[in-house]
């Protein structure tokens, strides 16, 4: 890489940041002054010309894909459901166990994570996002690794640097730049072909960010796929013809029978089937009601 290509990026960062400081600003302008589940920006160094600064607030676990992956890790997690002898039938263990929903805290104490933190995380995002519709904004960019965690286990997503604010009168649309590098892993069937974006390509988005959930953001999406693909193509070649197929990601057992539907919905080859933040918002709740009424929802 020259000198040329080397400034050519720095320019490009900086003016990502002055895109992501923009956003930030449109959002912390809601009457509101923005949301539990959103990264909050406390300030900015704008005045000097060979710098661009953010400052935010701080989130003391760090992102979320890491603190997933170290507790996968460590086998810090409890499954909470529990299968019946036809292994077809999933329950709950509160529901064998009336006291579990008490001790939540202290395996959170005990550095344990459960299937109702999993969605407890699920239902924040998806609060977030809503937030984010409701404000004309598409993030583009959601992933675990852009969620960061605080101690108490509120979630707050973050890094707007792709992000979008769509106008008024645009049909929720936004061409995307083909010179911009964008995660194809996360993007929409619809969206890779076309390089437009909508509110409803966020939906099959969101469902990625909870299959990650499920899985501790072990692996990328659909490397276990690729790495059954047979015809030796990039990966942009495999993922057009595995998701116009009818192919989607594998969902493991650990995920909920309606969470397993919601990601099948949020996947639906038709962008209008896909349910919107609120229905999602919806389900999470219910399931999360369920399975662990005490934890925080």
């Amino acid at each position: 890489m020259n000198v040329l290509d080397g400034e050519a990026i720095i320019r490009r960062q900086r003016q990502a940041l002055r895109d992501e400081l923009s956003i930030f600003a449109h959002l912390q302008s809601s009457s509101t002054g923005g949301h539990e589940n959103v990264l909050k920006l406390l300030g900015a160094i704008t005045t000097i010309q060979t710098d661009f600064c953010l400052l935010t607030e701080y989130c003391e676990r760090g992102s979320l894909d890491r603190f997933l992956q170290e507790k996968w890790k460590n086998g810090a997690f409890e499954d909470e459901l529990v299968f019946e002898d036809n292994e077809n039938e999933q329950v709950w263990k509160i529901q064998r166990d009336s006291n579990w929903g008490d001790n939540y805290q202290s395996r959170r104490e005990n550095g344990l994570i459960t299937t109702s933190d999993l969605l407890w995380f699920a239902l924040q995002i998806a609060r977030a996002m809503q937030f984010l519709t409701d404000m004309n904004v598409m993030h583009r960019d959601i992933a675990v690794r852009n969620v960061l965690l605080k101690l108490d286990y509120t979630l707050k997503v973050a890094d707007f640097g792709l992000s979008r604010k769509l106008k008024e009168n645009d049909d929720a649309y936004y061409i995307g730049n083909m010179g911009t590098a964008l995660p194809i892993r996360y993007i929409a069937a619809e969206s890779l072909k076309s390089g437009r974006f909508a509110i409803t390509s966020e939906y099959w988005s969101f469902g990625v960010v909870v299959w990650e959930l499920f899985t501790f953001a072990e692996k990328q999406p659909y490397s276990a796929e690729f790495d059954k693909y047979e015809n030796n193509g990039h990966f942009y070649e495999f993922l057009i013809e595995h998701l116009s197929s009818g192919q989607r990601l594998s969902v493991p057992n650990s995920v909920p029978q309606q969470i397993k539907s919601l990601l099948s919905r949020l996947w639906h080859s038709d962008s209008k089937k896909r349910p919107s933040f609120q229905v999602c918002r919806k389900v999470i709740r219910q399931e999360l009601l369920q399975s662990c009424p005490n934890v925080r929802n």
